[in-house]
């Protein structure tokens, strides 16, 4: 509850008037009984004056309007404060989402995240819009009611709770520790099922490709049973109390009017005040069932909160706003290690150094940590040991808006937005206009096939850019990566998908693109990379050998092997 108080502190002045609102409404609402009471008792006691009627008559119509109108109020002041604290939620999220590992992100499956930041803290709008008003005026109101009651008749005013607290007794033997436990699998079965739906969307392909409809919607479909055979076994299990707790609570009459007949009887309560006190008792124990409607709903935020605050209070990359400044555009890598999984060295004590301006090339067999380096360059991940530096300041001494705006990084599966060609490539520059995309996307060897799309550049490439080729889906993130134009570009198999015939063309235009900037090329295809100013072998996580094309050749075993082996894949294709 401490983070949503966090939230709620930021609007305090909004939920204070939406309470006092509340209070209002509640107030209003229980002073109709009052002279509902006083309207009864008169017609009891035989009162003929027809303005003590019509006077209460309207009072009572002015008090419910009030009542309505306050409440109102108070809902509208509270939702609106409280769908711009889930908005700062939600946008808090976010920016630690942005300011953590790369690693820790994709360590979680997708369906949790979505569940947390969509469903779960859209859920919370009901509770936190009504709860922080409703609750405190529905404790205030009873309290004020039931001192008049007390001055009434004390006695009948406590045997007017009796009923209450037996039934509460009762529903709250539910609302235990196990209940809390409860909930929590509520949420951790809710997100399992989440996240093998968004695995069955995300892999249909797959699944139709080898036949795995059955097994894969198998697999779905327990998530779903399971669900809900999870909460028809646990309202089942607490239903049974609660419905008798709700049937006992609200039965003040079972004690009042009994005990007060016998207090009449024996002269020590006047008819007045036992219909006042009759009257009264059910408007009290209705506003304070309406605060044990809340528990669950407290006891939901609890939990979501929790989840919530799991990545909220997530580790960081270690990146501070020092205000330096990089001299240059010179990468240099000293003494670099890092693991994924401690003790296993993914890179292990790399020196390296990438020149401005020119253009450097990372070689190396499959999984020998060449994106790992691209990765941690770009800022993905702290390094475990040593420093990766730019223009002579440590990267972690960048913030990493900072460290973004000079690293461009392009993967083989860079991801598009479900929204048109025009805005994917904008996402480099918030501010180009129609004419600065469509100039990039021509210097990126674009323009032609966007312009053949259903709509050009008006064309929406559906989710992850489903709509596109995997070809397309790379020149328009190269595009993208250019438009953003910083001074050090990373090109991770950012060319894999592309035809050979666009390839050589994409080359050409990436190379006019880049003059005076530092690029660095990953590349399987070493005929892609054999005019590169250096390139880097890296071999199990260190850098075997560097130098240019022919140097290497003729120095290291490790490149030429591999360049004869694409020579001969490049003859038999």
């Amino acid at each position: 509850m401490d983070l949503v108080m966090q939230y709620v502190r930021k609007r305090s002045g909004s939920y204070l008037a939406s309470i006092l609102l509340a209070i209002a409404g509640v107030v209003a609402n229980l002073l109709a009984y009052v002279c509902m009471a006083k309207v009864i008792v008169g017609l009891i006691s035989g009162t003929q004056a027809f303005d003590f009627y019509r006077t209460n008559c309207l009072v009572i119509l002015a008090l419910l309007v009030a009542k309505e109108v306050a409440s109102g109020a108070s809902t509208t002041i509270s939702h609106k404060a409280t769908f711009k604290a889930l908005g700062d939620i939600r946008s808090d999220i976010s920016q630690k989402l942005f300011n953590m590992p790369l690693g820790d992100i994709l360590a979680r499956p997708s369906g949790e995240l979505k569940n947390i930041i969509v469903e779960q803290v859209d859920s919370m709008e009901t509770s936190l819009a009504h709860v922080v008003p409703e609750f405190t005026a529905n404790l205030v109101g009873p309290l004020l009611l039931l001192i008049y009651m007390f001055v009434l008749d004390w006695r009948l005013a406590l045997l007017s709770l009796v009923p209450l607290v037996v039934g509460m007794g009762v529903m709250m033997s539910v609302m235990n520790n196990a209940y809390q436990e409860q909930y929590k699998k509520s949420v951790a079965i809710g997100q399992r099922m989440n996240s093998a739906i968004v695995e069955y969307i995300n892999g249909i392909e797959v699944i139709k490709t080898f036949n795995q409809g059955e097994n894969s919607y198998k697999k779905f479909s327990d998530a779903v049973y399971d669900n809900a055979r999870f909460y028809y076994d646990w309202m089942g299990s607490t239903m049974t109390r609660v419905a008798i707790g709700r049937l006992l609570s609200p039965m003040g009459i079972l004690t009042v009017i009994p005990f007060g007949i016998l207090f009449y009887l024996n002269g020590s309560v006047d008819v007045a005040n036992l219909i006042t006190l009759t009257i009264l008792s059910f408007s009290t124990v209705a506003s304070i069932i309406k605060v044990m409607n809340y528990v669950d709903d407290l006891a939901r935020i609890g939990t979501i909160t929790g989840e919530i605050d799991k990545i909220l209070q997530s580790r960081e990359l270690d990146n501070a706003d020092t205000g330096k400044s990089p001299q240059d555009n010179t990468v240099r890598l000293e003494g670099v290690d890092f693991s994924y999984e401690e003790g296993e060295k993914v890179i292990d004590g790399i020196d390296m150094t990438i020149e401005p301006g020119c253009v450097s090339a990372l070689v190396g067999p499959s999984g020998s940590g060449k994106s790992t380096l691209a990765k941690l360059i770009a800022g993905f991940w702290n390094v475990d040991k040593g420093a990766i530096s730019i223009g002579g300041v440590d990267t972690r001494d960048l913030s990493l808006k900072q460290l973004s705006s000079l690293v461009s990084y392009v993967s083989q599966d860079n991801f598009l937005f479900d929204l048109s060609v025009r805005d994917n490539i904008r996402i480099g520059k918030r501010d180009a206009t129609d004419e600065e995309v469509e100039e990039i996307a021509k210097k990126s060897a674009c323009h032609e096939f966007i312009q053949n799309l259903s709509q050009g550049y008006d064309t929406i490439v559906g989710e992850g850019g489903g709509h596109l080729s995997g070809g397309e889906r790379q020149r328009i993130s190269i595009a993208r990566a250019m438009l953003k134009d910083a001074p050090i570009i990373i090109l991770d198999e950012a060319t894999s998908y592309v035809d050979p015939e666009n390839e050589a063309i994409l080359q050409a235009a990436i190379g006019n693109l880049v003059k005076g900037k530092t690029l660095i090329i990953i590349a399987h295809r070493l005929k892609t990379v054999v005019d590169a100013d250096k390139i880097f072998v890296i071999h199990e996580g260190r850098v075997e050998n560097s130098g240019t094309h022919q140097e290497l050749l003729d120095g290291s075993p490790l490149y030429r092997q591999m360049y004869e082996a694409s020579q001969r894949g490049t003859d038999n294709a």
